[in-house]
């Protein structure tokens, strides 16, 4: 695969996941491997990768999942209630679709990683900084690992919400902090991504100050 379509047309995968496809392991291995060589804190490597295969953990786990999502939105669906054929409603659509199909994904993967820097008064923003930056250069080597491979997934996070839970139901140690969430499965048959819009680099970078002239 090129590198560059690689690198600007991997997405994040909801809807185009095959629910129903065999997802082999051997490769999920080898998109590990390859997210385990990212750069992280000092070389610490104080990571823990769960990959969730059984059923009932999934399932329990996409009970966390939609409380939460349905604790952040007021307590019911949205998609249905918004305008058709808006790009936030399209959106919308497709983060409640992984809301309501969870359960049925055939691998979920969670990262989790442990500070190894004692705290000090005030370091919040260097904790977080130091906590993130060591383990989410992983999963993007790992995400463009299985678009390599022909699988999708995409980085969520609402399952923090219910993260003691989680944590009480994998054993996860209180000194591990889980990053995000994967859902993890084969793309649908002929499906393909493209690059995305975004923003022209010159509207959002600045030379030598916030209020810069484009860079």
């Amino acid at each position: 695969m090129d590198i560059e379509y690689l690198l600007t047309a991997t997405r994040s995968a909801r809807k185009t996941l095959d629910l129903d496809a065999p997802v082999d392991a051997d490769d999920i291995r080898q998109c590990l491997r390859v997210g385990l060589q990212a750069a992280n804190g000092s070389n610490q490597q104080a990571w823990r990768w769960l990959v969730i295969t059984d059923a009932g953990l999934r399932a329990r786990i996409a009970e966390l999942y939609r409380e939460a999502y349905l604790l952040r939105v007021g307590g019911q669906l949205l998609a249905d209630l918004m305008p058709a054929g808006t790009p936030e409603t399209r959106l919308m659509s497709s983060t409640e679709w992984l809301v309501e199909n969870l359960a049925r994904v055939p691998m979920l993967v969670i990262p989790c990683y442990e500070p190894y820097l004692p705290r000090i008064d005030g370091d919040e923003s260097f904790h977080r900084a130091t906590l993130y930056g060591s383990i989410f250069p992983a999963v993007w080597n790992f995400q463009l690992a299985l678009h390599t491979r022909g699988y999708g997934t995409c980085i969520t996070t609402l399952h923090l919400h219910r993260e003691h839970e989680v944590a009480e139901l994998l054993g996860i140690p209180p000194t591990y902090a889980q990053g995000c969430l994967l859902p993890v499965a084969r793309l649908r048959a002929g499906h393909a991504f493209r690059p995305a819009r975004r923003r022209p680099v010159d509207e959002v970078v600045a030379r030598d100050g916030w209020d810069g002239a484009a860079f």
